[in-house]
């Protein structure tokens, strides 16, 4: 049983292309093997292997190679799942849907994110991108949280709504934070 899960926890180049191609081929099937892994570390590895795709691609191209913006690239490609996983774990919570651990949630996020960045630095793709993000985690949440579909859409666009208005408000903070800074 040990040796089983240690190989399904590893993933080579082979294996991080075969979780690509089966998340947007048949999300479903890999949603509903996503429901038996027991630890995220497979999920956050194929996140940040996509981050660094992402960022490292898009550096080269827009950004002309700023570190900074690298780092805050990366970040945000790996905290924007996780923030938009807490969203949906708690309003999954609240749905009074059975426990689900929030690392299967995670799964979810990191899966459908990961997939999609491999291909939203390109201009235009990106507001494309987006809503297949959606679909996707919707299905994953349909198979993995075991809630029906309506209510998997539902907390889909709740957890965007929860987002855009945390940052909203957190907006004048980050302001005051940066004007504090420049007058340092």
């Amino acid at each position: 049983m040990k040796a089983t899960c240690a190989a399904d926890a590893r993933m080579g180049i082979r294996e991080y292309f075969d979780v690509i191609f089966t998340v947007m081929r048949s999300p479903a099937r890999h949603f509903e093997r996503v429901a038996s892994e027991s630890g995220s570390r497979r999920a956050l590895f194929f996140l940040m292997i996509s981050g660094i795709f992402y960022c490292s691609v898009s550096m080269t191209y827009f950004f002309e190679n700023s570190l900074v913006m690298g780092v805050v690239m990366m970040a945000n490609a790996v905290l924007m799942p996780a923030l938009g996983a807490v969203f949906s774990f708690i309003l999954l919570g609240m749905t009074g849907q059975g426990r689900v651990p929030y690392g299967k949630v995670f799964n979810v996020y990191a899966y459908a994110s990961g997939a999609v960045m491999v291909v939203s630095w390109i201009p235009g793709l990106a507001i494309v991108m987006e809503p297949v993000r959606a679909v996707l985690v919707a299905i994953g949440l349909f198979k993995v949280a075991e809630v029906s579909k309506l209510k998997a859409v539902f907390i889909v666009v709740m957890t965007a709504f929860l987002l855009l208005v945390f940052f909203w408000a957190a907006a004048p903070l980050v302001i005051e934070l940066r004007d504090l800074s420049v007058r340092m």
